[in-house]
C-alpha cells in the first residue's frame, strides 16, 4: 500500500528490492542477480535470485516466498498497482528462479523491480501470513527493521539494524529515524541545528539559506508541472473539444520567465511531456509563446472573447498556490477567464474530485523517466477521467514497449511523445526541482533526473549513505 517517490523512504529501510536504482539511474542486482526476457516480445521475464539472503526473523528468501510476496502486492490494491504492466503470472520455476508473465509487452520489466514500484520489495512469509501486522512491524531482507513500539504514527518512524542482513558491511549506521516536517523553514532548523543528517523535502525558497548555512543542497529535475485538459470532448467546458481552444492555451505561457520568477534556480521551463536526460525527450519539440496567435487560435474556434473555465488545484504541493495563481494569470492574458477550486484536505480528496469528472481541467505534475512511464500515470486515474483515448499514441507506445532494441524503442518513444503533443491533452509550463539538505559529513548520496529521491540503503557499501 505505500507511494514512491519521496515516501519510498519508508519501505526502502525495511525492504530491499530485487533490482536496485542507483542514483544515477543505473540497475544494480540486490535480492536478484540476474535477470532477462526470455521471448522476443518483452512479456517473460525470469529473475534469478540471490543465494543465502534471510528475512529478519532469520526465514530464507526463496523463489516461492518472492512470488508470493509479488502476488499478494498486485492483489492488495495499492496505488503503485497500474504502475508494474500488465502482469498475467508470477511464479517460481526453480528454488531461486521467478518469472513474470505479461498480458502485454512490458520494456520496462526491470525498472518496475525497483526500490520504486512496491512489487519488486519483497515481503516475508511471517508479513504475508499476518497483513496487519505490517502496519507496526516489518517483515523484509532490508538493511533495518522498523520498530512500530518506538514510533509514533505522522510523526517519527524508527527503524534499527537488521542483524541479518546479507551484506553487512553496507550497514553504516545502527538506527534510523525518519521525522516528518511540514514547514520549510522547521524544515531548514531542523537540517541547520543538526537534528537531522538530511532533509528531502527542501524549498526553493530557503535553499540559499542552507547553503549559506554550511549544507550540502543537491537537486533534480522532478515535478513537470502541466495544465491537464482532462475534458478533450467538451463535456463539462465546451471548448475544450476544439483542439485549436487546446493549442492556444497552449501558446499562453512565457515559460522562461514563469520558471525563474517562480522558484528561481530550482525551476526549469518545460514544453513537453518529458524532461531532458529522460528516455523520450526531444529537444525539437515544444511549446512556445505567442499570444497573438494564440488569441486568433480562439477566435477561429468560435470564442473571440475568451470563455470562462474553473481549473481544479491544491494546495499540499503548491503552497499558497503560487503557481495556480501564476498559471491563472498567464491565461487571463489571451482571454480566458479563471476560477481556481483549490483543495486544501490533500491529494486524496484532489483525486477524488479530480475523477468526479465535474472539473475540466487540473494543474498537477507528472512525474516519469521514459514516455511509457508517463503515459501509464496520465493515461488513467486522475488525469484521464473522461477515458479519452488516441489509436495512433497507443500503437506507437505498444510497438515501443515490444521492441528489444533500446535505440528503437527510444524512437519510437519520441514518436509517442510528438503525438502528445499534437493531440494537446497536456499543456506543462515548467518543471520543479527535487531539493535537499544534507550534513556536510553524510556522503554516498546520489541523485539524478531518473532517481531524483534518493533513499539511505543500497545493496553495496558504496551505494549506501554514511557518515565521515
Amino acid at each position: 500500500m505505500a507511494g514512491n517517490g519521496g515516501s519510498t523512504m519508508f519501505s526502502a529501510l525495511a525492504y530491499d528490492p530485487l533490482i536496485y536504482l542507483s542514483g544515477e539511474g543505473e540497475l544494480v542486482p540486490d535480492l536478484a542477480t540476474d535477470w532477462r526476457y526470455l521471448d522476443d516480445t518483452n512479456t517473460v521475464f525470469e529473475l534469478k535470485l540471490r543465494e543465502g539472503v534471510t528475512f529478519s526473523d532469520g526465514s530464507p528468501l526463496t523463489a516461492k516466498a518472492a512470488a508470493a510476496s509479488m502476488k499478494y502486492f498486485l492483489k492488495a490494491g495499492g496505488g503503485l498497482v497500474g504502475k508494474v504492466g500488465a502482469v498475467e503470472s508470477v511464479r517460481a520455476t526453480g528454488p531461486m528462479t521467478v518469472r513474470v508473465t505479461y498480458a502485454e509487452p512490458q520494456s520496462d520489466a526491470a525498472s518496475t523491480m525497483t526500490q520504486y514500484y512496491g512489487i519488486g520489495n519483497i515481503i516475508g512469509p511471517a508479513g504475508l501470513a499476518a497483513p496487519q501486522s505490517l502496519l507496526t512491524s516489518s517483515s523484509g531482507t532490508g538493511q533495518y527493521v522498523y520498530d512500530g513500539k518506538a514510533s509514533v504514527a505522522g510523526n517519527t518512524y524508527v527503524y534499527r539494524r537488521n542483524p541479518h542482513y546479507f551484506r553487512p558491511e553496507a550497514q553504516h549506521f545502527r538506527s534510523v529515524v525518519i521525522h516528518v516536517i511540514g514547514n520549510a523553514n522547521a524544515v531548514l532548523s531542523a537540517a541547520r541545528t543538526g537534528q537531522v543528517q538530511y532533509a528531502s523535502s527542501g524549498n526553493a525558497n530557503t535553499a540559499d539559506a542552507a547553503k549559506r548555512a554550511g549544507l550540502t543542497v543537491r537537486t533534480a529535475p522532478f515535478y513537470n508541472w502541466a495544465l491537464n485538459l482532462v475534458d478533450r470532448e467538451g463535456k463539462v467546458a465546451p471548448p475544450l473539444a476544439d483542439v485549436r481552444v487546446r493549442r492556444a492555451i497552449a501558446l499562453a505561457f512565457d515559460r522562461p520567465t514563469m520558471a525563474h520568477g517562480l522558484a528561481g534556480a530550482y525551476a526549469t521551463p518545460s514544453g513537453q511531456m518529458l524532461l531532458p536526460g529522460t528516455d523520450g525527450y526531444d529537444k525539437s519539440l515544444g511549446y512556445g509563446h505567442d499570444v497573438r496567435r494564440a488569441k486568433k487560435l480562439l477566435a477561429e474556434a468560435g470564442y473571440p472573447h475568451g470563455f470562462r473555465l474553473t481549473v481544479l488545484t491544491q494546495s499540499l504541493i503548491d503552497p499558497n498556490t503560487n503557481y495556480s495563481q501564476a498559471v491563472a494569470a498567464a491565461l487571463e492574458d489571451i482571454g480566458i477567464d479563471v476560477r481556481l477550486q483549490v483543495q486544501t484536505t490533500g491529494i486524496g480528496q484532489f483525486t477524488a474530485d479530480a475523477l468526479s469528472k465535474k472539473y475540466a481541467v487540473t494543474l498537477f505534475p507528472n512525474v516519469g523517466t521514459t514516455t511509457a512511464e508517463v503515459a501509464s500515470q496520465v493515461m488513467t486515474g486522475a488525469f484521464n477521467p473522461f477515458g479519452s483515448s488516441d489509436p495512433k499514441l497507443k500503437a506507437l507506445l505498444r510497438q515501443a514497449a515490444s521492441e528489444t532494441d533500446a535505440g528503437a524503442r527510444t524512437e519510437l518513444y519520441r514518436k509517442a511523445s510528438a503525438r502528445f503533443e499534437e493531440l494537446t491533452w497536456f499543456v506543462p509550463v515548467f518543471a520543479t526541482k527535487n531539493i535537499s539538505y544534507a550534513a556536510e559529513n553524510l556522503e554516498n548520496i546520489r541523485s539524478s533526473v531518473v532517481n531524483p529521491n534518493p533513499v539511505p540503503t543500497g545493496p553495496r557499501a558504496d551505494l549506501s549513505w554514511r557518515l565521515r
